[in-house]
């Protein structure tokens, strides 16, 4: 779960922008954050939604409220629904950082860190439940048209082929193929922890221009992650 910086109210003409519909917001959020699901990071090819952190139907005056919104895919969305959300019971990615927050291992749904203390681990797992992120073959309540976990698989075999592509054919070129690739394929924490080893390509990811809005200072000096300041993780 790539950790987002949604920045401040967009401003028209030096006025804050007002949405008299929250669908309205869909725009500035995908260019504050790209064309890819805050929670699951898969590219949402058929449109995003605009996804309310706390559920519109329960708390209808943040309908319209910017910092109640991030991008969603419609998996995600629908699986998280109205459920009522208290903040500090979950990890948000625009609070916390969520890529320290979790393990991402090849063929398998992500998994809390086994560096968090218990609380915030259980707080992490809380997390990929509410959205769904640990739904995978095997799971019962994985549905049949839920296809997140092929695709971050699909992410997986074009992250590791392109790692090996690199190391075989080492240059600026390749560099740039890379970063074109994942930002095509999306899934960013896949390609954070594919290519980990490799400063230079950590960097690139940080900086994409189709990867836009992570938190960078959620990264030392050294691109190693680090609690996030003010979120719990």
């Amino acid at each position: 779960m790539r950790p987002i910086v949604r920045g401040p109210i967009p401003a028209v003409d030096g006025q804050a922008m007002t949405f008299n519909n929250y669908s309205e917001a869909k725009k500035p959020l995908i260019e504050r954050l790209g064309d890819y699901c805050s929670y699951c990071e898969m590219p949402c090819n058929e449109g995003p939604d605009v996804e309310h952190i706390q559920p519109k139907s329960l708390r209808p005056e943040l309908e319209r409220d910017w910092t109640n919104f991030v991008v969603s895919c419609v998996f995600c969305n629908t699986v998280k629904g109205s459920t009522p959300v208290v903040l500090e019971a979950y990890l948000w990615p625009d609070r916390d950082n969520t890529f320290r927050s979790f393990i991402y291992e090849r063929d398998r749904a992500p998994e809390p860190s086994v560096e968090l203390g218990s609380l915030i681990k259980f707080l992490a797992r809380s997390t990929l439940d509410l959205v769904g992120l640990n739904r995978e073959p095997g799971n019962p309540r994985l549905t049949k048209n839920d296809r997140r976990w092929q695709k971050r698989k699909d992410a997986w075999g074009r992250a590791n082929l392109a790692r090996d592509c690199l190391q075989s054919q080492p240059s600026e070129e390749m560099r740039t193929r890379v970063v074109l690739n994942a930002t095509s394929t999306g899934f960013w924490s896949v390609w954070m922890t594919v290519f980990a080893p490799d400063p230079d390509m950590i960097r690139r990811l940080l900086n994409a221009r189709n990867f836009p809005g992570p938190c960078v200072a959620c990264f030392d000096q050294n691109l190693r992650p680090i609690a996030r300041e003010g979120g719990l993780c």
